[in-house]
């Protein structure tokens, strides 16, 4: 292994020259595509909460003691599936709050990529001497094939 000073030579952070999933490693993401993605989700999760699915877990779910019968294998079993009816409550909740945060997510990258964008055009027309455009509309990445 050359040494560490060696002018950059070494090849070991290098990324891949083409992704696993194809394309060039320096795809660009359309701000408007992320925002999309985002809405696509966001009209999903707004679909299951209107089918009413988590309240019926929560309300018709649950296998009681009684409904198992008064013996002693229904007894502990009204345990188990009381433990289970929590479980999986608590899980689809967890899935509704995690696919919010995704939507959340996305919306707030798509935010950061179209302000960096329009920085760094604004940035490169200050450079470059020329005028500044009425709008960021034009995107620097024209060229660049789209990463979806």
């Amino acid at each position: 292994m050359p040494p560490l000073n060696d002018g950059g030579t070494q090849s070991g952070s290098q990324y891949p020259k083409v992704w696993i999933g194809g394309g060039a490693p320096d795809v660009k993401w359309a701000p408007s595509k992320i925002g999309h993605a985002a809405s696509i989700l966001e009209d999903a999760l707004e679909a299951l909460g209107g089918t009413g699915a988590l309240g019926n877990v929560q309300a018709q779910g649950l296998v009681t003691a009684a409904e198992l019968g008064n013996w002693d294998a229904g007894q502990a079993l009204a345990g188990t599936t009381q433990a289970a009816h929590e479980h999986i409550t608590a899980v689809f909740q967890d899935l509704i709050r995690q696919y919010a945060a995704a939507i959340q997510t996305l919306r707030k990258t798509a935010a950061n990529y179209a302000d960096t964008e329009a920085g760094l055009t604004k940035h490169e027309r200050r450079i470059g001497g020329q005028a500044q455009p009425a709008s960021a509309e034009n995107p620097t990445w024209h060229n660049v094939p789209s990463a979806d």
